[in-house]
């Protein structure tokens, strides 16, 4: 399958979000999502957001929604396979209790994470979400996957003309279509279009990582990808595939308790998929066939040239058997034999000597 070929276009020019600009031939904009996986401690978040930092990503996500609101108290923790680590109970209350960060931590944490270099923000889930952030000064919304076709809650965030992460996770083709048919009626082109799969973990089987091509050509517009897996692989492999944005869970101990830990990052594995990234970065260069001086220097020796396999007399008629091709790079090259056959040799040339131009007559 050949690599993607983007053209810039008016939808997928350059998005600033404060200090960064996130878009093509810009370093891909790395999001570290610290979710529910700070157990209600404010030390773990300010830990999380150190871990961040020293692994060189770009922002933190915090979660924030009204459990009451999002979930029906008729749903307990066994309907969302969490009994065994929570008992059993209405889930809202244990979303409430134990999963959600205080919205009376919030400015702190978005100040200690600007302070830290990392730009702060969340997915918002109602209208009061978005007049909160907007008075901490989030500088971007993202839409989660499950609200990907709520329309009412896009056309409020649109309206704001900020720039919008929206994940596509459980979405199909229509519904997507719809998302950014409504969005560009509100004249917000400041979109990224997030490949995810809602599973946790998904399996490589599902990840379908080409999607990330695809949103792009159909679309038009800048695509990354929310990762849930556990591994670095899959999210150095869409940067390759043109993703521009990449979210990734974080943890402090895969082994803390909570639903969001053993899939999450740890430290050194943060830093490991930043400085992965960044070398990737490096590596995909430019479509256009340009050889760097390292190579050009590499050709003279490794390639081959024709060499004299005997001690050949001035006059002497060049055949076959009295050369070799070997290296050094530096004579005529092994495909030009056939225009140097049959020519004599103006001079002595002696066995293992490259042949030049100028030793023919």
């Amino acid at each position: 399958m050949p690599y993607p070929v983007y053209k810039m276009t008016k939808k997928s020019k350059g998005i600033k979000i404060e200090n960064r600009i996130l878009g093509d031939n810009k370093k891909c904009f790395l999001i570290a999502e610290i979710g529910s996986n700070h157990n209600r401690s404010k030390a773990t978040v300010r830990k999380l957001i150190d871990a961040a930092a020293k692994a060189k990503f770009d922002a933190v996500k915090f979660q924030i929604y009204d459990a009451e609101e999002a979930f029906s108290k008729n749903v307990t923790t066994s309907d969302v396979n969490l009994e065994s680590m929570y008992g059993k109970g209405p889930w809202w209350k244990i979303a409430r209790d134990k999963i959600l960060m205080p919205r009376a931590w919030f400015e702190e944490m978005f100040d200690y994470a600007r302070k830290m270099n990392l730009i702060p923000f969340s997915a918002v889930h109602r209208p009061e979400d978005i007049k909160f952030l907007l008075d901490l000064g989030a500088p971007l919304f993202k839409i989660a996957s499950i609200d990907c076709n709520h329309l009412p809650l896009l056309k409020e965030v649109a309206r704001l003309k900020k720039p919008m992460l929206i994940s596509t996770g459980m979405a199909y083709i229509n519904e997507i279509d719809e998302t950014v048919k409504v969005l560009e009626s509100l004249g917000n082109s400041k979109i990224v279009l997030l490949h995810c799969i809602s599973c946790y973990p998904p399996k490589p089987l599902i990840m379908n990582l080409r999607n990330i091509s695809m949103l792009r050509e159909r679309y038009g517009y800048h695509v990354g990808f929310s990762d849930h897996s556990p591994m670095n692989v899959f999210s150095v492999a869409a940067v390759a595939l043109g993703a521009c944005v990449i979210e990734k869970h974080i943890t402090l101990n895969r082994k803390m308790k909570g639903p969001d830990h053993p899939f999450a990052l740890e430290p050194q594995g943060m830093i490991e998929l930043v400085q992965s990234i960044r070398e990737t970065e490096k590596a995909l260069g430019s479509q256009e066939r340009i050889l760097s001086r390292d190579e050009i220097a590499a050709r003279r020796m490794i390639r081959r040239s024709i060499v004299a396999k005997v001690d050949i007399k001035k006059g002497t008629p060049i055949k076959k058997g009295m050369v070799k091709f070997s290296r050094p790079g530096t004579g005529i090259t092994p495909n030009l034999f056939e225009k140097i056959e049959g020519r004599r040799a103006n001079k002595d040339i002696k066995a293992e000597t490259v042949i030049s131009w100028r030793m023919l007559g």
